[in-house]
């Protein structure tokens, strides 16, 4: 059956009209709020050929239609208009995040909260995967008698912190000392490449004690693993819930409950499986999204690059009624300026580092 200009026409004002009220659009509705200069009896014929082809659907005994999920595919697919983010709210949204930028992961964690107020919906966020992760900058700073602080900053700018016990009390001065010769050895190094020779040229450079040498190797080969883990969080869980489509009880319960199941949702994600070039951006859609409690829900997934590197993906997961001309703006100018959110001012690295927590956040 042709796909003629018409009926693409119809298809897109049945889903405008549908995302705006949630309730099954009639052709009298389309005549009316969307002149086409044709009648009613028209648009009912065009609309059966919409069913007969599966982009609409009859819920029920209802005498409208709504999208059905390949409906919404071609929508997203053809007929689509990207909306593009105001100058107002890109300044806005630059201003929060680069109070932000101390820390990756604190930026991350608003840009996730900022996607949620913003589009009402639930936003996941993947923290960096850096395999083989490498060193930027090292530095210990005193804690008490007993213990110092080890600050690791790895490529990207993730800070981790671990605690690190100390036979003898070291003054601030053989800390810095020390911090220097580890920079000098080890700055640009993943674990893997931190060698025999090198450790003893570094032990023979800072003259510390065997002790406590091992202490230092041993927190940095434990943190950096770490680096390497994934982190996920979620921003605007129940937002969802809003939506009439989940007012049924147990599907909102199991939604929830996915939510909280971080591996599911990784694979939900598939933080490995997206394009790496940049700008990459993938919409999933009803029955495309394999867990069966996202059946009725839309995923839209863009992945954010640092230092030419994707290292991360941020979603958002709404009803298959999603906004979806929003949520892609929205994502696209993250994502695609997610570089100049996070640029160092003035210079200043290592006044940036924040040394106060301790143990492995």
């Amino acid at each position: 059956m042709d796909m003629s200009e018409r009926k693409l026409q119809i298809l897109q004002a049945i889903i405008m009209n549908y995302l705006e009220t949630a309730e099954p659009v009639g052709s009298r509705t389309i005549s009316r709020r969307f002149p086409m200069g044709i009648s009613s009896a028209t648009i009912r014929n065009e609309m059966s050929d919409l069913e007969e082809l599966g982009l609409i659907e009859q819920p029920h005994t209802s005498a409208g239609r709504i999208p059905s999920s390949k409906g919404y595919r071609l929508y997203v697919d053809q007929l689509m208009e990207r909306d593009q983010m105001s100058q107002e709210q890109a300044n806005v949204l630059k201003s929060i995040l680069r109070e932000k930028t101390m820390q990756l992961d604190s930026m991350l964690r608003e840009i996730g909260d900022l996607l949620a107020a913003l589009t009402k919906y639930t936003a996941i966020v993947t923290m960096p995967q850096f395999k083989k992760a490498k060193l930027k900058h090292i530095q210990l700073i005193p804690l008490d008698q007993k213990s110092v602080i080890l600050v690791l900053v790895t490529d990207g700018n993730i800070v981790r912190n671990h605690v690190i016990p100390i036979v003898r009390p070291m003054k601030p001065e053989a800390l810095y000392r020390l911090s220097d010769v580890l920079n000098r050895n080890l700055a640009g190094l993943a674990v893997s490449e931190m060698n025999l020779p090198l450790i003893q040229k570094i032990k023979h450079e800072s003259q510390i004690e065997s002790e406590m040498m091992e202490s230092l190797l041993g927190a940095i080969n434990d943190t950096m693993q770490y680096a390497d883990d994934v982190d996920v969080f979620t921003a605007g869980t129940t937002n969802i819930l809003n939506f009439p489509e989940f007012s049924d009880i147990s599907r909102a319960r199991a939604l929830m409950e996915f939510f909280q199941q971080k591996d599911q949702m990784l694979h939900l994600i598939g933080n490995d499986e997206h394009d790496k070039s940049g700008g990459s951006l993938q919409i999933r859609i009803g029955s495309e999204n394999q867990a069966e409690q996202l059946q009725d829900c839309s995923i839209v997934t863009a992945t954010y690059h640092y230092n030419h590197r994707s290292i991360g993906s941020i979603s958002v997961v709404g009803p298959m009624r999603m906004d979806y001309d929003k949520v892609v703006s929205a994502l696209e100018y993250l994502t695609k300026d997610f570089p100049q959110f996070f640029e160092e001012e003035g210079g200043k690295e290592e006044e940036r580092y924040d040394g106060s927590r301790s143990g492995k956040p």
